[in-house]
């Protein structure tokens, strides 16, 4: 009915095949605009009750002492930076690792993708807390001292646990974080790759005289880059929640603070369960123009990304 309120107003007489088009096309954008309605609402009003019950204080509703309260705790700052380190740090180390391999893998070693899609699937068997019991009594000082660990890590771990102490530092933590991660990281680059022709544009790129890394990084890495960002996102998110790994290691994260404080003050804890989500929403919108392919318009694309080979 608007495309031809529309065409009126311009004085046109409608084509009936572009107008059946365009009324087929408004009928089923309805559907999609109520589910997405209904799920914003899913989402908002469990969020909108948290936030109500976390300002209804002693004094009642809209009472911002417990707000105050939340930014004057010194707990509240170092477990929020805490784990934003061990965040960062774990995003960091899953894209090196992951981005590479997967990439190799897909361009040299087809045969063994089935089995890196099951050693993805394996961290979703394990529970954490076997993971955490596991790896701090495999790389304790007694432990890496044993034959079998130094042969199956290839000398690492007797060389790492000489420079570092590493159940004093948050490296084996990160590691751990690694390998929760480590599905939803590893689907999100290798969807990605599966979305383009990495054959063909590595071949063009040795044609012209790209080594491997240089391929990597300026060809292949820019038409990845949205599940690049995703993988980065998941693995923030997983890091930012986890509880289990982080209470075996003894490492005060924001997680544990918010556990603590839900068992001395609900109000509290719901405030800061709400900023935790309103961090986690920033960080995708943070994400989300990075994610979008500046082609049309006579925009540039990223650099190295090549019109026809992102996602079909």
């Amino acid at each position: 009915m608007r495309s031809l309120i529309r065409y009126r107003r311009r004085g046109q007489s409608p084509d009936a095949g572009q107008l059946r088009q365009r009324l087929t096309n408004e009928g089923g954008l309805l559907p999609a605009r109520l589910a997405l309605v209904l799920v914003l609402l899913y989402l908002l009003i469990p969020l909108a009750a948290t936030l109500v019950f976390g300002l209804s204080g002693s004094h009642g509703w809209g009472d911002l002492s417990s707000l105050g309260t939340v930014f004057g705790d010194p707990d509240f700052w170092q477990t929020l930076l805490t784990s934003l380190g061990l965040a960062a740090g774990t995003t960091v180390l899953v894209i090196l690792l992951l981005t590479p391999t997967v990439y190799q893998v897909r361009l040299r070693l087809p045969r063994v993708q089935p089995l890196l899609d099951a050693l993805a699937l394996l961290p979703f068997a394990v529970p954490p807390i076997v993971l955490g019991t596991g790896l701090l009594q495999e790389y304790n000082g007694a432990a890496t001292n044993s034959p079998l660990v130094a042969l199956l890590s290839l000398g690492l771990v007797p060389l790492l646990s000489n420079i570092f102490p590493l159940l004093d530092l948050p490296l084996l933590l990160i590691c751990a974080y690694v390998i929760v991660a480590l599905p939803f990281a590893y689907r999100a680059i290798d969807n990605s790759l599966r979305a383009i022709n990495v054959r063909v544009l590595t071949e063009a790129a040795a044609s012209l005289g790209a080594g491997w890394w240089r391929t990597l990084l300026q060809v292949i890495l820019p038409n990845i880059w949205p599940g690049i960002l995703t993988a980065a996102l998941l693995t923030f998110s997983t890091v930012m929640g986890e509880l289990t790994l982080a209470s075996l290691f003894n490492t005060y994260t924001f997680p544990i603070y918010l556990n603590m404080t839900g068992q001395n003050d609900p109000h509290r804890a719901a405030l800061l369960a709400v900023l935790s989500f309103l961090l986690t929403l920033l960080c995708v919108l943070g994400m989300v123009p990075a994610t979008r392919p500046r082609t049309s318009r006579g925009q540039t694309a990223l650099p190295g990304q090549i019109e026809g080979a992102g996602p079909r």
